[in-house]
Formats: C-alpha cells, sequence, structure tokens
C-alpha cells in the first residue's frame, strides 16, 4: 500500500499525498476543499506572523493566511471555484455560446447554474452534492418538460392524460429531450463545463441513448409498470398492443404495423428483461438513477477523447460511486451497501445490450425503410447529431 501512496504526485501545497488536479494545481483533499471554502465564502485571513509560515501536512495547525497564499502561488485559480457559483443562466466568458438557430448544439456554451456549485472537493468532505445537485435540476427538467411537450390546444396547468403513441410520435419526443438533457448535465456537474466543446459532445453522443432507454426503466419503477414504455412526455408506448406503435397515420411505410411487429415485437420484450425487469426486481430509487446516469456519462476509452476528459470522468465515476455508498449508509440505511452497489453496477452491460438491440432495429428499419425513421432520429440513435 505504501509503494502506492508513493506513486501519486504530491500535494504543492502542503507536501500530503496528492488527489490529483484540483482548481488547476495538484492538490491533497485537504487543501483542495481549504482552498474552495475560502473562495466561495470570501474568506480574508491574517497572519500572525511574518507572512513566511511553513505550510506542511506534519504541522497540526497550519496558517490559514499563508496556506491560502500558498494556494495561489501554485496555480490554484480563484475563477475555478466561482464558475460553479454563477447565477443560472450566466454565461462563461471563456465557453463558446450554442447558436440558438443550431436546434442540436447541445446548449453547451453556457456555464453552469449555481446549484451545480459542488465542485469535487466538496465530494471528499462526505454527502452525496453531486446527486443532490442532479436530483434539484431534474425536477426543474420535469417542469421544462411540461411546456415542451404541450400538445396543441392543452395547458400546462391542467393534468395531461398519458396516452399510447406511434412511433413518430416517440421520436419526436426523443428529438426535442436531446437539447433539455445536455442543458441537465451541463449545469449538474462539477467540471464539465470546463470541458472542450467537441469533449463534451463526444460524452454526450455517447450517453443519450442509454440514457432515453435507462430512463424509460426509471419511469416503470416510478408507475410500477412494465407493460408500457413511459416517454419523457408523459406517454406511453403500449407493448402489449405494439401495432399501435407502428401505425404510420401519413401511410408511408411500405410494411404494415402487423408485418412490423412481427418483426420488431421481440424488441419490447427485450427491453423488459434487461432495463424494466431488473429495474423494477431491485426498486432502483432516483438517486440509483442519477448515479447510473453519472457512470454511462462519463465513460471512457471513447474515440478522440482527450486525456484531460479522460481524467475527469475517472474522478466522477469514483465520486458518484462514493457519494451513493454514502446514500445507502447514511439515508437508506442498507446493510450491505457494497452489495447493493454491485447489484446495481450488474445493470449497466444489461442497458448496453439493450441499447445495442435499440440501434439494430432503427438501423434495420432505416436501410430498408421498413416503416419511415427521420433521418435528424437516426443519425441521434447512432451518436452522429
Amino acid at each position: 500500500m505504501m509503494s502506492q501512496r508513493s506513486e501519486k504526485p504530491p500535494c504543492s501545497v502542503c507536501g500530503e499525498v496528492g488527489n490529483g488536479i484540483h482548481f488547476r494545481a495538484e492538490a491533497c483533499r485537504a487543501c483542495a476543499a481549504f482552498f474552495r471554502r475560502s473562495v466561495a465564502l470570501h474568506k480574508e485571513y491574517r497572519c500572525r506572523g511574518m507572512g513566511n509560515c511553513d505550510i506542511l501536512s506534519t504541522i497540526r495547525c497550519m496558517c490559514r493566511a499563508c496556506r491560502y497564499a500558498k494556494c495561489l502561488n501554485v496555480g490554484m485559480k480563484k475563477e475555478a471555484v466561482q464558475k460553479f457559483r454563477d447565477s443560472y443562466g450566466k454565461r462563461g466568458s471563456d465557453v463558446e455560446c450554442a447558436s440558438t438557430s443550431n436546434p442540436m448544439g447541445f446548449g453547451f456554451g453556457y456555464a453552469p447554474s449555481s446549484s451545480s456549485t459542488s465542485p469535487l472537493g466538496s465530494v471528499e468532505e462526505g454527502g452525496m452534492p453531486i446527486l443532490m445537485t442532479l436530483d434539484s435540476n431534474y425536477s426543474r427538467l420535469v417542469e421544462v418538460r411540461k411546456v415542451v411537450h404541450q400538445l396543441d390546444g392543452s395547458s400546462v396547468f391542467q393534468p395531461r392524460l398519458p396516452r399510447a403513441v406511434t412511433y413518430k410520435e416517440a421520436n419526436q419526443v426523443s428529438s426535442k429531450e436531446c437539447d433539455l438533457v445536455a442543458d441537465w448535465i451541463l449545469n449538474s456537474y462539477p467540471g464539465f463545463a470546463d470541458l472542450a466543446k467537441e469533449q463534451k459532445k463526444i460524452l454526450f453522443r455517447n450517453f443519450f441513448l442509454p440514457f432515453v432507454i435507462l430512463q424509460g426503466g426509471h419511469f416503470a419503477v416510478e408507475k410500477k409498470r412494465n407493460d408500457v414504455i413511459y416517454l419523457a412526455s408523459g406517454d406511453y408506448i403500449d407493448c402489449s398492443h405494439p401495432e399501435t406503435f407502428y401505425y404510420d397515420p401519413d401511410g408511408r411505410q411500405l410494411m404494415s404495423s402487423e408485418d412490423a411487429v412481427r418483426m420488431f415485437a421481440s424488441s419490447f420484450s427485450n427491453y423488459r428483461r434487461n432495463v424494466t425487469d431488473p429495474m423494477l426486481r431491485d426498486e432502483v430509487d432516483r438517486m440509483e438513477f442519477f448515479a447510473l446516469c453519472s457512470l454511462v456519462l462519463f465513460d471512457t476509452g471513447l474515440e478522440g477523447q482527450s486525456e484531460e476528459c479522460i481524467v475527469l470522468s475517472r474522478r466522477i465515476r469514483e465520486a458518484i460511486q462514493r457519494e451513493i455508498l454514502y446514500y445507502y449508509r447514511n439515508n437508506r440505511r442498507i446493510e450491505d451497501p457494497s452489495m447493493r452497489l454491485a447489484n446495481l453496477l450488474s445493470l449497466l452491460p444489461a442497458l448496453q445490450r439493450a441499447t445495442r438491440r435499440f440501434q439494430e432495429d432503427v438501423e434495420i428499419s432505416h436501410v430498408f425503410n421498413v416503416y419511415s425513421v427521420d433521418e435528424k432520429f437516426y443519425e441521434m440513435c447512432n451518436g452522429r447529431f
């Protein structure tokens, strides 16, 4: 164990074993948390000595003024903390703003909201700041969806009655979700806004379709139903009557809805077997859903992924796993948190299988023109948007 500790670069502030780059400098957990609090709370310290006190991890009560000064001297940036404190909708000057004329721009030019204020340093102090931010922002997302997916002639102030939709309507829902989900993740994860725009897109392209499929499982748990697939709009796909889903009111499909059912009906059972039933069986709750979303989003080994993006992805994944363990111990009081986490992680390969099957179905439909697939939706399913 000692050899593993010595392999890590030391903290550039106090000399303790480092814990990666924090606010643009190599730092340990304690110094990162100290710097974050100092900047966020606008702390002002006064040295009782000559302003050159030793800053070493072996000193129990280090001079806070000299410690803060050294944080700045080794390259820690106050604006790296402040970026997470901006008000909602404020744009970072160093981030390219997404054009409103580009519907697939993902809104990745915007800086995160004030609710995404939790740099990774706060994770190291305990609690679950990232999961709580995801939860808060997702609640906002749910409210925005009521407007975005509003039907013509309906009112957002009246309860929406869920209805069975066709594949065209389901595709439209997913297309509208793209920018909304991008905005949600941009405003929820510390460090994500600092990534280059192309790196954000690489992560998001790999994430969006699995997220849509995973979210369907989350809705199934909320509604306690596996006979339908709920969409973000509140409507659903009727798995018991798939012919209603494959019906084209415009009559443009070359294959009848009955023939389409015979070809693709097994996909519904595949989805239920890999996503809905396991999530219902394990009663995957909202926080666990956010944890799964995070692990899918911050994948590594993706084509074109930079080293900076890989480092951030690994750190977020580690932070999320620490947070969900904290949640198990302190909120749900689970006797064996590690086993619960292991069971949760086992859902990811099944999600991958369901995603591949969905992509195969869309590819077959597109190539053989089995039923009309919107080009935008086709590109989105294949991560080429």
